[in-house]
């Protein structure tokens, strides 16, 4: 028809239409946010502990000993059994050696036995670049323990395992274990022994016992005449009523007790020393306990000697009966398998050689040579006691 327009009616369409949105699709909006904040968290904590790694073992280059000491990762250098062994605090022990760079690294146990196993790392120079060296290692301690002493030497400890029990219930804590104390001698860590022969005869049960003074509790060995008469009585087996005790000289630091048993007659000198301690709070320690008419080769028995131990001396007394006694690291007697054990020449020379067991290698004890005069005699007795090291 004219006049006409005609019009083509398209759909209408909308544009960025979104499809309707499933509940599904709104809870996966509403934890994108919190999985990224916790990838933010998990990226932060990896840094700090990149941070903190290189903190502990830093990768800068190691251009002397004291930054190798200080610096190494020693999980790598000691072998760890994952179940059951961890590596315990390190410690810098310069002082061990000399004043050389050096680290005390333990190893703990959380079996039963509680065992410790001990290194002590040193550092040399090869080619020019420092280099870890292994100087000292023992393993298998059974509840072990170890320690720098005051006198800087190292003493380790475990417990002594072969004391029969109602042995081990008369003995005080400290006894029950057994200590070895080590010195750095001529480069290398070597067995050495306590210069105190009573009331203990370990570095370590000498500075625990002089720490339970300090903290106040009483104790006896703060007197060297009550000190010395005690040694009397528990290592001689001398009887409180057939012994004399007489102070000879005291400067503080060194004193001297005559110990007199009435029958037979002998007549004893002992000297004791503030070992531990210097000041008159000290402790007093018997260092030795002698007569001045016998001595003996001592050389020898300052390395760890295996039975049998062969001892050569001098005494005065040729016709009197002669013999020797070991005791363990608690102070109690070993028996001496061999009979007569010691003979004695007409020059006064006397020789022998003991036949003995000892259940704990390298444990410190002592050594008594006595001689008793023969009935009827006037001749006094003589003797001797001196620490030795039970191979």
């Amino acid at each position: 028809m004219p006049g006409i327009t005609k019009i083509r009616l398209q759909p209408i369409v909308q544009k960025n239409r979104q499809p309707p949105v499933t509940p599904d699709q709104q809870k996966h909006k509403r934890t994108r946010p919190l999985t990224i904040i916790l990838s933010i968290l998990a990226l932060l904590a990896l840094i700090h502990f990149i941070a903190v790694t290189h903190t502990a073992y830093p990768t800068l280059p190691i251009t002397n000993c004291l930054e190798l000491i200080r610096n190494t990762d020693y999980t790598k250098f000691v072998q760890l059994q994952p179940e059951t062994q961890e590596l315990g605090a390190v410690q810098l022990v310069d002082e061990l050696i000399d004043g050389q760079p050096a680290a005390l690294v333990p190893v703990t146990d959380s079996s039963s036995q509680h065992r410790l196993d001990v290194y002590i790392y040193g550092c040399s120079i090869q080619k020019q670049r420092p280099t870890l060296t292994l100087l000292f290692k023992h393993q298998s301690l059974i509840q072990g323990t170890v320690d720098v002493t005051g006198a800087n030497t190292l003493s380790i400890g475990e417990l002594d395992t072969t004391l029969p029990q109602d042995a081990s219930a008369q003995l005080q804590p400290l006894q029950q274990s057994v200590y070895r104390e080590y010195i750095w001698h001529n480069g290398t860590f070597v067995q050495t022994v306590f210069p105190g022969l009573y009331p203990v005869i370990s570095r370590s049960e000498a500075e625990a016992l002089q720490n339970q003074a300090n903290n106040g509790q009483a104790l006896p060995w703060t007197d060297p005449l009550v000190t010395a008469q005690q040694m009397a009585q528990d290592i001689l087996h001398w009887s409180s009523s057939d012994l004399q005790v007489t102070m000879q000289d005291n400067d503080g630091t060194t004193a001297h007790v005559l110990l007199a048993e009435l029958h037979p007659r002998t007549e004893v000198t002992a000297t004791l020393a503030r070992l531990v301690q210097h000041t008159n709070t000290g402790l007093w320690f018997v260092t030795s306990a002698q007569t001045r008419s016998i001595t003996l080769e001592q050389t020898a028995l300052h390395i760890p000697i295996a039975s049998p131990m062969t001892i050569q001396g001098t005494i005065a007394q040729t016709n009197g009966h002669i013999t020797a006694q070991l005791f363990d690291h608690t102070l109690t007697p070993i028996p001496i398998l061999n009979k007569e054990p010691l003979s004695v020449s007409e020059n006064g020379t006397y020789t022998g050689t003991l036949l003995y067991t000892n259940n704990i290698p390298d444990q410190p004890g002592l050594l008594l040579i006595k001689s008793i005069p023969p009935d009827g005699s006037l001749a006094s007795g003589q003797l001797l006691l001196t620490n030795v090291l039970l191979g």
